[in-house]
């Protein structure tokens, strides 16, 4: 029986169905005490796979959870009756990176891919490469992330697996878009939407579909990731991580209109409600913490710091942003500047530069809400209302870099208005700006 049950596992998860197989193993009493070894460990890898940290946590032996180096995981391995299998290694990847050892995890994943290999069970090896560019985003790697999807696109077109292949893709497009390669982006969503017509499948790359499309200004782009079928899968889909993505196009549709937000109000909560582990919805959560209303928003921020080693430095950076929305709503507007800004620092160190540009427009933003009374006294030195801003974001710790990321200008363009702002200040460096009270011009 517990063959037979492990093998059903392993087929859903070959399919790419981890839900269904979380809940299958589950049914199984795949948890409970005196559940089958063979059982207990692929469900754990299943669990693994799909992100729910609670249940690994819950179904993983405490010799397992124990593991805080990488010789420790390889100790509990080598320790599993019959040897270890590449699941195995795949779930002590997980469960190391929750102590923050990062080399550790990616060992272990890389490990779980080349016996997956040599197992021929490929869809293990592309979970396992998924799971290395998942957890390397979370600590900042971004550029080992992009190879490691890579890589996972690879075996899944090469072994004939396609929902494992549309999965890298949607991941792949949302990389690219934070990273600012839209061209790549385009390209990802383009491709993976392709594979299939199921409107859960649809509903993965809306995300990122309905980013590029604001950026673009696309109106038939931004209908397409908003349409009906988007809105039926957000209020009727039983997958989780189909919910989230599904009800982040919708938000980020009304994001301009914030009226528009009662509407959905009900599949936010709803998607609010899905999330297992905060870890595999970041983006969504900072979503809900810039738009939503400020009970959802709080319980965002509150998931964000809640999550399996927060200390990681995706996660770390968007808790702060998101901590800079709260502090806003409760109008400190000081120290929501200061997160702000650590956030913009946080995300361009790690090359996330769409999530650097959003720390930075909300230090213009609320710098300039700040400076609004000056703007009314007569001055004998005043910017305009460009040179204010980078002269803003320059206050606040910035790069000629960042200023243009943020402004969405060119680095020269900043150049200019510094030297413009330098002439007309009648100073000699652009690090004394710092100590100037800036007024406003209305040209």
């Amino acid at each position: 029986m517990a063959f037979t049950a492990a093998s059903e596992l392993d087929a859903l998860f070959r399919d790419a169905r981890l839900e269904y197989a979380s809940r299958q193993a589950l049914g199984a009493g795949a948890d409970e005490d005196g559940a089958p070894d063979e059982l207990r460990r692929l469900t754990a890898a299943i669990f693994a796979a799909a992100g729910r940290e609670r249940d690994l946590a819950g179904v993983s032996a405490f010799t397992a959870i124990g593991c805080r180096t990488i010789a420790d995981a390889i100790a509990w391995c080598g320790g599993l009756p019959g040897g270890p299998l590449s699941h195995d290694y795949l779930t002590a990847a997980v469960i190391l990176s929750w102590s923050g050892e990062r080399d550790g995890c990616y060992d272990l994943l890389r490990e779980a891919h080349d016996r997956a290999m040599q197992e021929r069970r490929f869809h293990l090896a592309v979970a396992a490469r998924e799971r290395l560019a998942h957890h390397a985003v979370l600590f900042g790697d971004t550029s080992y992330a992009r190879t490691a999807l890579d890589d996972a696109a690879s075996v899944a077109d090469s072994y004939e697996l396609p929902a494992w292949r549309a999965s890298c893709a949607a991941r792949s497009a949302a990389l690219a878009f934070y990273t600012d390669d839209v061209s790549r982006a385009a390209e990802a969503i383009a491709y993976g939407s392709s594979l299939s017509s199921d409107p859960e499948v649809q509903a993965t790359f809306a995300p990122t579909g309905m980013r590029l499309a604001i950026a673009t200004g696309d109106a038939a782009a931004r209908a397409r990731w908003s349409s009906s079928d988007v809105t039926e899968v957000a209020l009727r889909s039983s997958l989780p991580n189909v919910v989230v993505a599904a009800t982040t196009a919708l938000v980020l549709a009304h994001s301009d209109a914030p009226e528009g937000l009662d509407g959905i109000a009900a599949a936010m909560r709803r998607a609010l409600g899905t999330i297992n582990s905060p870890a595999n919805h970041v983006e969504f959560l900072a979503v809900v913490a810039r738009y939503a209303d400020a009970a959802q928003a709080e319980l965002a921020t509150a998931m964000l710091h809640a999550t399996f080693a927060p200390q990681r430095r995706y996660l770390e950076a968007h808790y702060r942003l998101a901590h800079a929305h709260a502090l806003l709503r409760a109008d400190d507007r000081t120290a929501a500047i200061d997160s702000a800004g650590d956030a913009a620092r946080a995300f361009d160190a790690i090359g996330m530069r769409h999530w650097a540009n959003e720390a930075m427009l909300l230090l213009v933003r609320h710098d300039e809400m700040a400076e609004r009374p000056l703007r009314r006294r007569p001055s004998a030195v005043s910017l305009t209302r460009r040179e204010q801003q980078v002269a803003h974001l320059i206050r606040r710790g910035a790069s000629n870099r960042e200023v243009a990321h943020a402004l969405q200008i060119s680095e020269h363009t900043v150049e200019r208005h510094v030297s413009s702002i330098l002439s007309r200040l009648g100073l000699r460096s652009r690090w004394q700006i710092v100590d100037v009270r800036i007024t406003g011009s209305e040209h």
